[in-house]
This record gives C-alpha cells, sequence and structure tokens, in this order.
C-alpha cells in the first residue's frame, strides 16, 4: 500500500508522465544538422568580390637559403570567376605594395580543384594547385602548392586567408 501511495506524489506523477512521452516520442526528434554541412556552400557563388587577411608561406628548397622558411604579410583580395570559361582569378596586394595575380581553371565535381599560373611585381613567378578551399560569406581559405620557376625556384605551401562583412 505504501507503493500505491508513492506513485501518487506529484513528482511521482510527473516522473511517470515524463517516462510515458519519452517512449511515445523516442527517435521522432532528430538533432539539427550543421546547416553548413546540410547545404554546402558552393565557392563560385561566395569567393567573387574583396577580401582582407594575410598570405602566409612556408617555403622550402629554395636556390637561395635564405628565403626558406616561414613568411606572412596582410594583403587584400579581389576574387573573379568567369564562369563561361571556369576559371577563377585572385589579384593580390600585399602590404609591401607587391603585387600577385592567381589565374586556373576552376573544377567544381566533387570536391573544387584549381589550378594555374602565379606571377608578381617582383618577378616571382611558378605554378599553382588548390589544395583546399574553404570559402563561406565572410570567410574564405585558399590552400595552395606553389612551385617557384623564375630566377628563384622554391616549393611554396602557402594560405590565402581573408574576411569581410
Amino acid at each position: 500500500m505504501e507503493e500505491a501511495l508513492a506513485t501518487r506524489t506529484p513528482a511521482a506523477r510527473a516522473l511517470r508522465a515524463f517516462a510515458f512521452f519519452a517512449a511515445l516520442f523516442a527517435g521522432a526528434a532528430l538533432a539539427q544538422d550543421n546547416p553548413l554541412a546540410r547545404r554546402p556552400t558552393d565557392p563560385r557563388s561566395v569567393l567573387p568580390g574583396n577580401w582582407n587577411g594575410a598570405n602566409l608561406e612556408s617555403r622550402s628548397n629554395c636556390a637561395a637559403p635564405e628565403n626558406n622558411g616561414a613568411h606572412g604579410t596582410y594583403a587584400a583580395y579581389v576574387v573573379s570567376f568567369d564562369p563561361l570559361a571556369s576559371m577563377l582569378g585572385v589579384d593580390e596586394t600585399a602590404i609591401t605594395g607587391l603585387h600577385c595575380t592567381y589565374l586556373g581553371a576552376y573544377g567544381a565535381g566533387g570536391a573544387p580543384t584549381w589550378a594555374g599560373t602565379y606571377s608578381c611585381t617582383d618577378g616571382k613567378q611558378g605554378s599553382f594547385r588548390a589544395t583546399g578551399i574553404l570559402a563561406t560569406p565572410n570567410a574564405m581559405s585558399l590552400r595552395l602548392s606553389i612551385k617557384l620557376t623564375g630566377t628563384e625556384t622554391c616549393d611554396v605551401d602557402s594560405i590565402l586567408g581573408g574576411s569581410r562583412f
């Protein structure tokens, strides 16, 4: 009889009701997915425009050993995309006044791809391929593998990163 009285208390009734509804609706309420995972952002739709950020580089195998190592500078970027030619271009202006252009073919099948040529106003030139592309309306990160082919022949692991409102 004590057990029967114990199930009549408001707390016991609330606990039984909770257990009943939990069992009734088990599996009915699923956790929300990450909105970016649900609808991946197509870089072609958000990359074009102006960005401010940094160009970070890790250089190795340079002809001039003093050019090896980590380097970085503030940079402003203007990104453009030509949908008819499937070409993506980045014009970079560093705080030092150096201007570099990256221009290459962009592919959107599966993971995005981008590869092309690179040249700067200080004479640096070479080829690049993207090893990672992240683009949201407010952030971009283009990870590039660059091979300099001019008077300096470094292998460069570079990240062009930027933000905007």
